[in-house]
């Protein structure tokens, strides 16, 4: 639509200011204090509000359900438009409220002109920043065939969301021609839990938001640039200051997604790790207190190196059929076994002990029990997080 109407020789910003919606956005959110979350022992039967992280792979989209209302936050590539349709047709989603598409870079926006062709939606979100390929171009064009509006991200503009509510925070200023930073970054809160998702800025616009002086922190971040080392800086993590931590990347990536700085930083900050490549689509819940998560697949047993404490999940086929958060405490089936019971794997070189499928086990892997180790000096696995 953008290119259509330019070819019109209508000024953007004044395309733009034609075609913003009329609903009023209410006042930026205001800063406050850190909900102190903790894993519920199963999965909510009635949350208040669901995100949806789905696998596309090395792409980017998050299906958002909150009181009756949705969101969707990009759709993968070009390929991935009928998986996320598919998705949203299984989890019988037939309206979208919102449909944000973070940026023109094809692995966020490539499946939205399916989304919006065929999903009845009320609202679409755009940074002013247009791109001249046909991937822009043919969302663009559904837009238009949809009569839809466009709005502009404008930073500290809060919207209701069902039981939740949402605030941009990016992008801040004009980014030339990085496409990267002209994310539309928001930040959502359902009661005391929020949730930040953060497209694929890099550490420029990450200053930025910080300096905008906005609360951003979060219990649940979505890791920008599917993990890269040019996101995700030590500054703003320490003011996101996240619990759980999600990674949208795809299997054996060619870009090396995500990059073990980045892991490293997350599990320096505390924050329990899911990645779409190891553990397929994750979704997290909210009461609006407490949260809680679900996997396709058990990340122990797909080599996960970087994954969420292992000891606060369990793998619960009859109950469930997921990978489901559970409190830390009165979990693990290990506590009442002696550590002599319990087995845990060593390498030939190395200093620590693992759990079963740690990556650090590719070349070596000795089965002792954690009686042994410990006697031999072994100290956990910082990655795996075995029993101690």
């Amino acid at each position: 639509m953008i290119h259509r109407l330019l070819k019109m020789k209508l000024p953007y910003v004044f395309i733009l200011c034609l075609l913003l919606s009329g609903c009023a956005p209410s006042a930026g959110l205001s800063a406050g204090s850190r909900p102190e979350t903790s894993p519920q022992s199963s999965v909510d039967t009635n949350p208040e509000t669901i995100v949806h992280f789905i696998d596309v792979g090395q792409g980017d989209s998050i299906l958002i359900e909150s009181g009756g209302q949705t969101m969707l936050i990009d759709a993968g590539t070009n390929e991935s438009g009928a998986e996320v349709l598919n998705y949203l047709k299984a989890q019988q989603i037939t309206h979208l409220d919102w449909v944000i598409g973070t940026h023109p870079h094809e692995d966020h926006i490539g499946g939205l002109d399916d989304i919006i062709l065929a999903v009845d939606t009320d609202r679409v979100m755009m940074p002013p920043k247009e791109h001249t390929t046909k991937t822009f171009e043919d969302v663009l064009d559904a837009v238009m065939e949809k009569d839809l509006s466009l709005t502009e991200p404008v930073i500290g503009d809060t919207y209701p969301l069902g039981d939740a509510r949402f605030t941009v925070l990016g992008p801040a200023k004009d980014y030339g021609d990085d496409l990267n930073n002209w994310s539309v970054v928001l930040l959502l809160t359902c009661g005391d839990t929020s949730f930040l998702f953060t497209g694929d800025v890099e550490v420029e616009a990450e200053e930025d938001i910080l300096a905008s002086g906005l609360a951003i922190d979060a219990d649940v971040l979505k890791v920008a640039h599917h993990g890269s080392d040019t996101s995700t800086s030590d500054a703003f993590l320490s003011a996101v200051s996240p619990d759980y931590a999600v990674i949208s990347v795809g299997q054996d990536n060619d870009y090396g997604h995500p990059c073990q700085v980045t892991l490293d930083r997350l599990e320096t900050a505390g924050a329990d790790i899911f990645r779409t490549d190891l553990m397929g689509t994750v979704i997290a819940y909210s009461d609006g207190t407490h949260l809680s998560f679900s996997a396709e697949s058990d990340p122990a047993q797909s080599g996960m190196d970087a994954s969420a404490d292992s000891s606060s999940f369990l793998w619960d086929t009859e109950e469930t059929g997921i990978y489901a958060a559970q409190s830390g405490e009165g979990t693990d089936e290990s506590a009442a076994e002696t550590e002599e019971d319990i087995q845990v794997h060593i390498t030939q070189s190395g200093s620590r002990y693992h759990r079963e499928g740690c990556s650090s086990l590719e070349n070596s892997d000795t089965v002792i029990s954690l009686d042994e180790a410990k006697s031999r000096g072994y100290t956990p696995c910082q990655r795996c997080h075995p029993p101690e």
